[in-house]
């Protein structure tokens, strides 16, 4: 690559990496950084030092990118300064266009103004449950919303959604019923938000609902209401990305505008100029997507430079792009729209594609996937094996109903009858699409689930690639080697001789990971799932497995069938090999030993009862260190299993029923004895969990109390005589010395 022909490379990549590094510097650094850099670079321009200048230039970039990408001090008024939890009566500005997950059920964005009539300001994400009025972005509503601190699930490995909302500006969550909100004023929706539900209700009037949602997210990136076996589909088929509005539609659309005004004899200019106009006005309809906002940005710099009659470079335009983008939204470089769009677009760039329509065609989404590959990894710890071939059938496919889709949308603002027919043409070849991505999902192994890759291996396989390219060979291949070997380390290491016990973050439910020290892990429940319900089996689980190397379990326990112990177990069976299954109604029928370390069913001997107290309690004994599993066993099973003689006492108690006032009675706790005890329990649960009176029952027996809506997931590792326990959340580890006559 020539930095002369493209020099905004470099200032590109400083300033993405001084985002990247703003949290490790302090506040002080980047200004003096900055600064030094403006002063020696200017030093080292006028003595004619034209590489010293430069890369005074690019520190003194990478500080501007630091002091970009630092969290700014939250205003005074910001409702996160509120006592939270609570309710308050808000008044505000919708922010965005209201995004309907259900017709009951609508999500918005909304800038405050007022707080219980004080003035406030910071944007709050509000969920209504419900049928609410008609709104739109930028009206003026009010409504009293019971207010949290926006939180995600933190765990190893996993997605937090905080995180997310914090890129994107939101510290405060809320709920409302929708009947409460009430609108303040009537204004017009602003013309994007008009031509994109116009667009979308005419699809929805041509058209069946799973082709008219296909069609949706083909052209306006809107896959909310895709069904999920349509939406599953395109993922495994490794075709995800047709349905996000990027390049591919953005290209397409200018290339028809194009066309259209070369068959009307305007001159190149003119028609470069109407390009832009319609690439932009897309944009602006579509959303301020990453991967809109870069191909927008190339867009209009390609055509750009064929107004002003100039060579255009795709790559120095891509440098250009991620530097507007992420001046105005830094966040945007840890998204992973961002990074797959600019990552997948700059694989085509670089690779030396071969000639020919099939053969460039499959060199460009091989180029493509290889430089995506990390990024898939990293955020959803997939490998596509039928991508490369899928996408030979699905983006002609994608290629055709987008263009006639836009045909057929565009005809239906004139004419009702002629967009019809044009729909009932569109309708054919999404069916057949539809088909192609069916088929390619249907194909045994049409994704691998794999460990998110380290910085290590990342590296490695970005030098590799980069290397290939310069055709230097065997360094690729050495490099690459280290990148595999690397990115593979957790699936073959030696297991660790300590038992590893995580208690999950999953909200208001229980899932719990035992790893063995022979290299085996057990799982006992696996969180909420099923209709309508966020699946911590699929978003939590699995993904902390794969991450710790786990691409089966020796044992899946369901302790009872309620939902949020229960509801994530068929996603973990769908995506992990299960060696054997236990429940409540089908415990192990002997005590079963994993590498040292004894796993016992303590068994129910009443029956009748509470639901609640037919649970699986398990008891795992390791050394002088124990675990008693409680389920959500109640005070009834409890005084049966003190009254059984039974052992109960524990080192660890995962505490019953997330800390409910019907569980942890004070006979059970002075049976128990317990060292430490975790509370499985949702930040937000609306049950009053845990009981201030287990809690107090619990501190009055010594143990040291931790919580998974405070502290995140729960780590507990041992060897069987010193016990750690790491709060997740804050990386805080505690050490406790269980054999009085060892050193620990």
């Amino acid at each position: 690559m020539s930095f002369k022909r493209t020099p905004l490379v470099p200032p590109a990549v400083a300033f993405a990496a001084g985002i990247a590094g703003a949290s490790l510097c302090g506040p002080t650094l980047p200004w003096v950084a900055w600064g030094a850099a403006l002063v020696s670079g200017a030093a080292l321009a006028v003595l004619g030092r034209t590489l010293g200048a430069a890369a005074a230039l690019l520190i003194g970039v990478a500080a501007l990118g630091v002091l970009r990408g630092a969290q700014t001090p939250l205003a005074p008024d910001h409702v996160r300064r509120l006592s939270l939890p609570t309710i308050a009566r808000i008044e505000g500005r919708l922010a965005a266009e209201p995004r309907y997950w259900a017709p009951d059920r609508v999500r918005l964005w909304l800038d405050a103004l007022r707080a219980d009539e004080a003035p406030a300001s910071g944007r709050i994400q509000v969920t209504a449950y419900g049928v609410p009025p008609a709104l739109t972005v930028g009206q003026r509503i009010v409504a009293p919303l019971r207010l949290h601190p926006a939180t995600g699930f933190r765990n190893p490995g996993t997605f937090d959604y905080g995180e997310y909302l914090a890129r994107e500006g939101i510290r405060v969550v809320a709920t409302v019923r929708a009947e409460s909100i009430t609108p303040l004023d009537d204004p017009a929706p602003p013309w994007p938000a008009r031509v994109k539900r116009e667009a979308l209700a005419a699809i929805e009037r041509a058209l069946p609902p799973a082709s008219a949602a296909l069609l949706g997210g083909l052209l306006l990136g809107e896959r909310t209401g895709l069904p999920p076996d349509i939406d599953g589909a395109f993922r495994r088929a490794g075709v995800y990305h047709v349905l996000a509005v990027s390049g591919f539609n953005v290209a397409l659309l200018a290339a028809a505008v194009w066309a259209l005004c070369s068959l009307a004899r305007v001159g190149r200019r003119l028609a470069a100029i109407i390009a832009i106009v319609v690439v932009i006005g897309f944009a602006l309809v579509v959303g301020p997507q990453p991967s809109v906002l870069r191909a927008a940005v190339m867009a209009v710099l390609v055509l750009g430079a064929v107004l002003l009659e100039r060579d255009p470079s795709v790559t120095n335009s891509l440098a250009l792009a991620a530097l507007a983008i992420l001046a105005v939204r830094p966040g945007d470089l840890f998204d992973p729209g961002f990074q797959l769009s600019f990552a997948a677009t700059l694989g085509i760039v670089m690779a030396p594609l071969p000639r020919g329509v099939v053969l460039g065609a499959l060199g460009a989404s091989a180029a493509a996937q290889l430089a995506v590959l990390p990024i898939t990894l990293a955020h959803f710890n997939q490998l596509s094996t039928v991508g490369l071939v899928a996408n030979l059938g699905v983006v002609p496919l994608a290629g055709a109903a987008t263009v006639m889709g836009l045909v057929a949308v565009t005809l239906s603002l004139v004419s009702e009858a002629v967009a019809a027919v044009a729909f009932d043409a569109v309708w054919p070849v999404l069916l057949a699409l539809r088909g192609i991505v069916a088929l390619a999902a249907a194909v045994p192994g049409a994704v691998v689930h794999l460990p998110a890759p380290g910085p290590l291996a990342v590296a490695a396989y970005v030098g590799g690639l980069a290397l290939l390219v310069a055709r230097k060979r065997l360094a690729a291949a050495i490099l690459l080697a280290v990148a595999v070997g690397a990115a593979t380390w957790p699936l073959v290491r030696p297991a660790d001789p300590r038992l590893r016990l995580t208690v999950l973050d999953v909200g208001q439910g229980d899932a719990i990971v035992a790893e063995m020290p022979d290299g085996r892990a057990i799982l006992v429940d696996a969180g909420s799932g099923g209709p309508r319900r966020l699946d911590a089996g699929e978003r939590v689980v699995a993904p902390f497995l794969w991450n710790r190397g786990f691409l089966s379990l020796a044992g899946a326990v369901v302790t009872h069938d309620d939902s949020d112990h229960a509801g994530g177990m068929p996603a973990v069976r769908r995506l992990l090999r299960i060696d054997e299954r236990w429940t409540g109604l089908d415990p192990p029928a002997a005590p079963r030993w994993f590498g040292g370390v004894l796993v016992t069913s303590l068994p129910r001997l009443a029956t009748g009862g509470r639901r609640n107290d037919g649970g699986l309690v398990l008891r795992v004994e390791v050394g002088l260190v124990s675990f008693l599993l409680a389920s959500d066993i109640e005070a009834a099973r409890e005084r049966e299993l003190v009254a059984t003689g039974r052992p109960v006492a524990a080192t660890v108690l995962k505490v019953a029923h997330h800390g409910s006032r019907s569980s942890t009675t004070a006979e059970f706790v002075r049976a128990v004895r317990p060292t430490v005890a975790v509370i499985s329990v949702g930040a937000r649960n609306t049950y009053g969990h845990p009981d201030p009176g287990v809690l107090a029952r619990l501190a009055d027996a010594g143990a040291q109390i931790y919580r998974t809506d405070r502290d995140g997931a729960v780590i507990l590792e041992t060897d069987g005589h010193m016990l750690s326990v790491t709060r997740w959340a804050s990386r805080r580890v505690d050490r406790i010395c269980l054999d009085p006559e060892a050193i620990c």
